[in-house]
């Protein structure tokens, strides 16, 4: 008697379920994805209780007639996808045919839908047709769906917490905001609106409603495209960061991914601008020809496959890289307050008070107090203001260097580790390390990539012993030795023996620089980037041949480090991302001072 069986299809779509549907976020995702293929400009998500107890998901699509919203529920049925030759021109967000069978199955689901003025009602519980009948003709689709996982008692069990689960799902609603700007989203979770955009086409009016006003100012445009493929959006200032790489939004032909290599590309494009660990807020929107990418590598569609993958790499570094650059990068301390102003006014650099008349005083009172009213106008004005700077004056002009960094005058040094300097505008303070760092760094970044083959003899040779592992990886790649202009050779069964260096190793650190140079070369065997492994060993040594925090140097030291940091191409950052300058004005002195309110 054979044992081999078709299984059932209602079985079939709760195994399809186990990869489909995970989490209420899993049935949000894939109902907007419908709405959006079926051309709708307003989607409105409702939930109880973060969707645990009821998801419904409404569209002004172009809906279904009775007998494709009856198909719809049949495993493997799409609309998006007829032969094998579409899978290479894939438009649409879903295709599989596999979501709307797969969560009847675990749940109880109510489909309204109307075209041409013929509206049709189904319900299904547990797979099983319940109802097919007549509905109020309304234009667009209507999904409610219930009970989840009611006859999957583990999976239920297994949902995170009310607030996870409505966490994941406004997180992804935001990035499908993001991605469809000209469609108008509404999200609620018993009854209480979470986000409401107005699909007007504007991302930066889509920036303001998920990230704030504050964080919107702060967004630089980008924009970049090569033969395959065309880059828009806005990136932020590296002073805005996160701890977590969620905030990298990534979106490719209207589907929004997460791709661990472009993910990196990104935030490897700001690692001269801010600390390792945290990560940039980006919303990239790519598009490029449907046969170029594979969507169909994971049911969830989360990732995709690229085409000519190391140009779109190159093209996403260099547009990041080029715009950070041509912002000035000097952190400012603000005051968020907002305070009523009095009667006397700063108005000189010396301190000086000078009386205001009482008209200006009593004017200007009015319309700050008619702005304080007015909060959301003067958010919309912002907001306006800043989409003019995008039309009008798409990126600044890049600043000659001695516009990077303004004349500074030391005073002083703060805790044997902070330059204390002014002018005009204000006070500043230099991270006395982080600075020489990066004036190090760019020296030894230029004479890594344009070595020269001026070297010294080691007086004693050094040796370098190594597992055996190690010194097998070493000499594989000892071209890589040879090519920095170091001579060395074999010396017993594993070790090296160095006889010369490049003349401008630091003094005293030689065998240091060596061992880091091969432990580097050894870490990144099977991925080795020479312009990386570069920029990582001027890093590392310009960190070793700067002078140390709690360290008291002159006058005339400071002076020619800040000379020589006003030379550099970025004086703003150390090479792993600190700061190495920050201002405070004179009018935010003085407000902390109560100087001036």
């Amino acid at each position: 008697m054979s044992k081999i069986k078709v299984m059932s299809e209602l079985l079939a779509n709760k195994i399809a379920a186990g990869e489909v549907v995970e989490k209420c976020v899993s049935i949000v995702k894939e109902l907007v994805e419908n709405a959006i293929d079926a051309k709708a400009t307003e989607i409105k998500i409702e939930l109880k209780e973060a969707g645990i107890r009821e998801i419904k998901v409404i569209d002004n699509g172009i809906g279904m007639d009775k007998e494709d919203a009856e198909l719809a529920f049949q495993r493997h049925a799409t609309s998006k996808l007829y032969d094998a030759d579409d899978l290479f021109h894939i438009s649409s967000l879903g295709f599989r045919g596999e979501a709307l069978p797969s969560i009847a199955s675990v749940s109880e689901v109510i489909l309204k839908t109307c075209q041409n003025e013929k509206g049709t009602l189904i319900h299904i519980k547990g797979g099983h047709l319940l109802e097919n009948a007549k509905a109020e003709e309304r234009t667009g689709t209507s999904i409610t769906v219930s009970n989840l996982f009611y006859n999957t008692p583990a999976r239920l069990k297994h949902l995170s917490s009310i607030y996870s689960e409505l966490a994941a799902i406004t997180d992804y609603v935001n990035k499908m905001a993001l991605s469809y700007n000209k469609v108008k989203f509404l999200l609620i979770n018993d009854e209480k609106e979470l986000l409401n955009t107005d699909g007007s086409g504007n991302l930066l009016k889509v920036i303001k409603a998920i990230y704030g006003i504050d964080i919107t100012k702060k967004m630089l445009p980008v924009k970049a495209a090569n033969e395959d493929y065309s880059i828009e959006g806005y990136i932020s200032m590296p002073e805005i960061n996160r701890a977590s790489r969620n905030y990298m939004t990534t979106i490719v032909n209207g589907r929004v991914i997460k791709n661990a290599a472009l993910n990196k590309i990104i935030n490897d494009s700001y690692s001269s601008f801010k600390e390792d660990t945290r990560y940039p807020i980006t919303i990239l929107i790519i598009q490029t020809d449907p046969s170029l990418i594979d969507v169909n590598v994971h049911p969830s569609k989360l990732d995709i496959k690229f085409g000519n993958f190391e140009d779109l790499k190159e093209l996403i570094h260099n547009m990041i890289t080029t715009t950070i650059q041509k912002k000035l990068l000097i952190p400012k301390i603000e005051q968020k307050k907002e305070e009523i102003p009095s009667k006397y006014q700063n108005l000189s650099l010396n301190l000086e008070r000078n009386l205001v008349k009482e008209d200006s005083v009593d004017n200007d009172y009015k319309k700050r107090l008619s702005n304080l009213i007015n909060f959301k106008e003067i958010e919309n004005e912002e907001l306006e203001e800043l989409t003019n700077v995008e039309n009008n004056t798409y990126i600044e002009e890049i600043q000659s260097d001695k516009d990077k960094l303004p004349e500074l005058y030391p005073v002083g040094l703060a805790l044997g580790t902070y330059i204390v300097c002014e002018n005009e505008k204000g006070v500043y303070l230099i991270d006395q390390h982080a600075a020489q760092e990066r004036i190090n760094y760019e020296k030894y970044s230029y004479l890594l990539s344009h070595p020269s083959k001026n070297s010294i003899d080691t007086l004693i040779p050094i040796v370098i012993e190594l597992p055996m592992n190690e010194f097998l990886l070493i000499k594989k790649n000892i071209h890589i030795l040879e090519e920095l202009n170091i001579k060395i050779e074999e010396f017993g069964t594993s070790a090296f023996r160095v006889t010369s260096h490049p003349t401008w190793f630091p003094k005293n650190n030689a065998e240091g620089i060596l061992k880091n140079i091969m432990e580097q070369i050894i870490k990144e065997e099977n991925h080795f980037d020479l312009a990386k492994f570069r920029d990582h060993l001027a890093a590392t040594i310009a960190c070793k041949a700067s002078v140390k925090a709690n360290t008291r140097i002159t006058k005339e030291d400071m002076e020619s480090i800040i000379s020589q940091l006003r030379n550099c191409n970025n004086p703003f950052n150390c090479p792993h991302g600190r700061p190495t300058i920050i201002e405070f004005t004179i009018y935010e002195l003085e407000k902390m001072f109560k100087r001036s309110l």
